[in-house]
């Protein structure tokens, strides 16, 4: 006969070996599950404990981190700002709904269009081609990078000379006035913006 089996089962005894964590060694078997970001952080404090304290470490290897991404974020958006610099721009084409972009001012015969609306008496489209003709003037010169989704206020920030710039910002002024301000156009007004191109057209030939 076979000795009786004096092994028994006692699930109440598994079931608290099993909540013990000192019995739990599969964890320890397995690696940690930490991010990649803790991952550098717990390497940086590893290091940084050897200068410096515990808690002075983390701290330390925290801020350091928060610089590097910073720092990469700044790269980012550099790179970007030199390949599309337009991106950075605010939008003011949507609110005022500029007609002038979808003029190509090297498709326009600006003397014979500001002639037939002088003939007629409307001033308001001669401001206009006044102000676009000058445009030309401008990007003929190199004085600006004229883009067709550019606005007006765009150009006088990049006006190249700097000493034409004060000419430039009121010969603009003025046609926003009567573009989107509701300004009356009148024969005056065309006047002295014709008089602030000539100061334009003559300052470049000095």
């Amino acid at each position: 006969m076979h000795p009786a089996d004096t092994i028994v089962y006692d699930a109440a005894k598994i079931a608290a070996y099993q909540a013990d964590g000192r019995f739990d060694y599969n964890s320890r078997l397995s690696a940690p599950d930490y991010s990649f970001l803790e991952i550098i952080q717990r390497w940086l404090a590893q290091w940084l404990n050897s200068i410096f304290d515990g808690e002075t470490a983390n701290s330390v290897a925290a801020w350091l981190l928060i610089g590097f991404f910073a720092l990469v974020v700044g790269l980012v958006a550099f790179f970007i700002y030199k390949k599309r610099p337009e991106l950075f721009l605010r939008e003011k084409r949507k609110p005022l709904s500029y007609e002038i972009e979808e003029e190509n001012i090297y498709r326009i015969d600006f003397e014979q269009e500001l002639e037939t609306a002088l003939s007629v008496g409307d001033f308001r489209l001669a401001v206009r081609m006044l102000y676009l003709q000058t445009l030309r003037l401008a990007a003929d010169r190199q004085w600006i990078d004229w883009q067709i989704y550019k606005t007006p206020t765009e150009y006088i920030y990049e006006l190249k000379p700097a000493g034409l710039k004060a000419s430039f910002r009121d010969f603009t002024g003025r046609f926003l006035q009567v573009r989107y301000g509701n300004f009356r156009a009148t024969r005056e007004l065309f006047d002295a913006m014709r008089r602030l191109q000539d100061e334009l057209r003559k300052g470049g030939d000095e």
